[in-house]
C-alpha cells in the first residue's frame, strides 16, 4: 500500500518541482522577447527617419503567462510497475498587451529638450564626450549678430587627418569643406576630457549697502526668505541669494589661466551658456557673482543647445543617409593609453557585418546592427543610450499596467 501511495504522489511532486524552472524559463524567454521587440521598433523608427517619414511608437505594457501542469495515473496493460505508470502533462498559453505611445503626454515628451543634467550623468558613466556632444547638441550660438553653428550631418566631407587637423585649429571659423561643429567640438575636447562641477552661486540682490542700510527693517526682513543672506562686501555689505549651479568645465591649453572654461547649465534654451569666470567656478564650492550694470555686456562665448529625443532619431536618420551616400561619420575618442581612434558613430548594414548583434526587416530589406566595437562602431552603444533617452520620456500613465502572472494547476 505504502509503494502505491508513493506512486501516486510521484507526479504531484515532480509538477511542483517542476513550477519553478517553467517559471524561470519563461521568465528569461518573455525579457528576450521584450528585448528583441525593443530593438527592433528603434531600429525601423530611425530607417523611418532616415527616409522622412512619420514615426510610430509602441510598448508591450505587459506579458501574461498561463501555465496549466496536471499529473495523475495511468494503467499500463503491459504490467510493468504493476500495471500503474505516472503522468505529468504541461501547457503554456501566454498572452501579451501592445500599447500604441501615441498619447499628447509622450509627444510632448518626444519634443521637449534633454535635460541637461543627463550630460553628467552619461559623463560619469563614461561614454566619449565627442559622442555625446554629436548625439545630443543641435546647434552652438555666439549670441546676437553671431555665428549659429549647426549639427547638420549634410556638412560632413570625408578629409584626410591633415584637412581634419586644420578645421579643428579654426573652430567656429572653420569653411568648407570643414564640417564647422566637428570643428567647434574637436577644439573643445582637444586638450582633454569635460569636467562638471557643482557650487553654490550668491548672486547680488541689488547695490552694495551701507551698515546703516543693511540694518534696515526691510533689508533685515528679506533674510527670512529662503536663500537670501547678507555678507561683507568691501566695506559695505551686499545681500544675496544662493542657488545650486551646475557647470561644464571646457579644458584650455597646458599652463592657460584659468585651466578651465566654465559654462552654465539650465533647463531653459540655452541650456549650456557662458558666464562670467570669477571666482574660479570649476573647482569652488561657492561662488559670488558681481554685480552687472545695467546696458553691460552679457559674457562672450558659444551657447549650446541640447536635443530632444525626437531630434536625436531624426540626426541618427541623417548620419544613416550620409553614409549610405559614402561618407563614413566618424568621431575622435582618445585612447586610454594615449592617442585616439576615429570609430563610426552609427551606421546600420545592408548585409550582415562580420559581428552581427542586431538584425531587423524594415519595407522587404534587412538591415544589421554590429557588435560594439570602440576603436571601429559606436553604433550599438549609441542605440542602448538612445533607448534610456526614449524610456525617460514614458510615463507610467501610458503603459497598460502590467497583470499579474496566473498560475493554473
Amino acid at each position: 500500500m505504502i509503494l502505491r501511495l508513493s506512486w501516486v504522489a510521484l507526479p504531484l511532486l515532480l509538477a511542483a518541482c517542476s513550477l519553478s524552472g517553467t517559471i524561470t524559463d519563461h521568465s528569461i524567454a518573455y525579457n528576450a522577447t521584450v528585448e528583441t521587440a525593443t530593438d527592433t521598433l528603434l531600429v525601423t523608427n530611425i530607417l523611418r527617419a532616415r527616409d522622412r517619414a512619420p514615426l510610430h511608437f509602441t510598448t508591450i505594457g505587459a506579458i501574461h503567462g498561463s501555465f496549466s501542469l496536471s499529473a495523475g495515473l495511468g494503467y499500463d496493460l503491459t504490467a510493468v510497475n504493476n500495471g500503474t505508470q505516472p503522468a505529468l502533462l504541461a501547457a503554456s498559453s501566454p498572452s501579451f498587451d501592445i500599447g500604441p505611445l501615441d498619447r499628447q503626454e509622450f509627444a510632448r515628451g518626444l519634443l521637449r529638450p534633454i535635460d541637461p543634467v543627463l550630460l553628467r550623468l552619461l559623463s560619469d558613466r563614461g561614454l566619449p564626450d565627442q559622442l555625446l556632444l554629436h548625439l545630443l547638441i543641435s546647434k552652438f550660438d555666439e549670441g546676437p549678430g553671431g555665428r549659429i553653428i549647426t549639427n547638420d550631418p549634410a556638412a560632413r566631407q570625408a578629409l584626410d587627418p591633415a584637412a581634419q587637423a586644420a578645421c579643428a585649429a579654426a573652430g567656429a571659423a572653420a569653411l568648407p569643406p570643414c564640417d564647422r561643429f566637428q570643428a567647434v567640438v574637436d577644439q573643445l575636447t582637444r586638450f582633454g576630457p569635460l569636467r562638471f562641477n557643482g557650487y553654490t552661486r550668491l548672486i547680488p540682490l541689488g547695490p552694495p549697502l551701507s551698515r546703516a542700510e543693511a540694518s534696515a527693517p526691510e533689508r533685515l526682513a528679506m533674510l527670512k526668505e529662503a536663500g537670501v543672506s547678507l555678507r561683507r562686501s568691501g566695506p559695505g555689505w551686499q545681500l544675496y541669494r544662493a542657488v545650486n549651479q551646475l557647470v561644464i568645465c571646457v579644458p584650455g591649453r597646458p599652463g592657460s589661466r584659468p585651466p578651465f572654461t566654465a559654462l552654465a547649465l539650465d533647463n531653459e534654451p540655452p541650456q549650456i551658456s557662458p558666464i562670467t569666470q570669477e571666482g574660479d567656478p570649476c573647482n569652488a564650492d561657492e561662488v559670488a557673482d558681481h554685480a552687472i550694470p545695467a546696458g553691460h555686456a552679457a559674457p562672450t562665448g558659444l551657447a549650446w543647445y541640447l536635443r530632444s529625443v525626437e531630434e536625436v532619431l531624426h540626426y541618427l536618420g541623417a548620419v544613416q543617409r550620409r553614409e549610405e551616400q559614402g561618407i563614413p561619420y566618424r568621431f575622435v575618442v582618445p585612447r586610454a593609453g594615449g592617442g585616439t581612434v576615429m570609430p563610426r558613430l552609427f551606421r546600420l548594414w545592408p548585409q550582415p557585418p562580420p559581428r552581427s548583434r542586431i538584425g531587423t526587416e524594415y519595407r522587404g530589406e534587412r538591415w544589421f546592427v554590429a557588435e560594439q566595437d570602440d576603436a571601429e562602431d559606436q553604433t550599438l552603444r549609441v542605440l542602448a543610450l538612445t533607448t534610456q533617452l526614449l524610456n525617460l520620456q514614458k510615463s507610467a500613465g501610458e503603459i497598460p499596467s502590467s497583470g499579474t502572472l496566473r498560475l493554473v494547476r
